[in-house]
């Protein structure tokens, strides 16, 4: 067994699952000639990341990488069959449905399998009026067949035959004001083309955080755009410059790798595409208010390099 090459593929896997934890689906380790259980750990990781991306950013929007601060109650009115009679707009941008596809379907025909039996038990404990409201996880299928889900709050109204079922969608905080909706038109940033360029800029600076960042000029050539642009339109849906977004991420990536794991300092500063530790060291304390070593570190962690 060649035990440098197992190391090199531990330490590969940690930073992936680290990448993973943090929203950042986009990388993937090298597949080697080795036949062994851990080349297969590495296809089942790549594998993961490869359905938790597609779930997650089937809608092609761009991860803001921000906090979560509007948020939309989603509601629909069901028959005591649980048949669909109305619901709010918010219901249809979750699924991508229309409304001809919903109304006077019943509910379980937009839910997995495992849902569908959940919906039954409340079905039961409705009919024997031991119970008039509940919470329950619910797994929705999207136009796409994509699974959505989100915890929905049930209830069973006072002499009436509806049920209404409810959940919450959350928007990010720099969603575009509806009321500047004719000034965001006439940004070229906010078209839907400049949005899936800049989330694929976003997606090559997470997978090559252990690398210099390349120019502007480089980044630009690279994507097929222009610098302007490029420049602009990162501002615009991050509200940072991308050599900030570059900097912040490799030194938040660094920090929990310290955290946990006992990978040396001088390592983790090197994986993370510092140069140099005391550069690594001052950038650190500048972004977090402490140094390196003052980070509490994981003593269960047995990994080295």
């Amino acid at each position: 067994m060649n035990q440098k090459h197992n190391q090199e593929r531990i330490v590969a896997m940690h930073q992936m699952l680290f990448e993973m934890a943090r929203g950042n689906f986009s990388n993937r380790i090298p597949l080697s000639s080795y036949d062994d259980e851990l080349e297969t750990l590495v296809v089942l990781v790549n594998m993961v990341a490869e359905e938790m991306k597609e779930s997650i950013f089937h809608a092609g929007y761009v991860n803001p990488h921000s906090t979560y601060r509007f948020i939309t109650q989603t509601n629909l009115v069901l028959d005591s069959l649980f048949y669909i009679k109305s619901f709010n707009p918010a219901f249809l941008s979750v699924l991508g449905y229309e409304s001809l596809d919903l109304i006077d379907h019943s509910l379980e025909t937009f839910l997995t399998e495992e849902s569908f039996h959940k919906l039954n038990f409340v079905k039961e404990a409705f009919h024997d009026n031991f119970s008039n409201q509940t919470m329950i996880p619910l797994q929705f299928l999207t136009k796409e067949q994509l699974i959505y889900s989100v915890d929905c709050s049930i209830t069973k109204l006072f002499n009436r035959d509806e049920i209404i079922l409810s959940f919450v969608v959350s928007n990010p905080q720099n969603m575009i004001d509806p009321k500047n909706e004719e000034e965001q038109e006439k940004q070229p940033n906010s078209r839907k083309a400049d949005a899936l360029l800049i989330q694929k800029v976003y997606d090559y600076i997470l997978a090559h955080l252990d690398e210099p960042l390349p120019s502007l000029k480089d980044l630009s050539r690279h994507f097929g755009t222009n610098e302007y642009k490029l420049k602009d339109g990162f501002r615009h849906f991050f509200k940072t410059s991308i050599y900030k977004f570059y900097t912040a991420e490799r030194l938040k990536r660094a920090y929990l790798m310290i955290q946990q794991t006992t990978i040396p300092l001088k390592n983790i500063s090197a994986l993370n595409g510092f140069t140099d530790y005391p550069n690594f060291s001052k950038s650190f304390k500048k972004q977090f208010g402490i140094s390196p070593n003052e980070v509490g570190r994981n003593s269960m962690s047995s990994t080295t390099i």
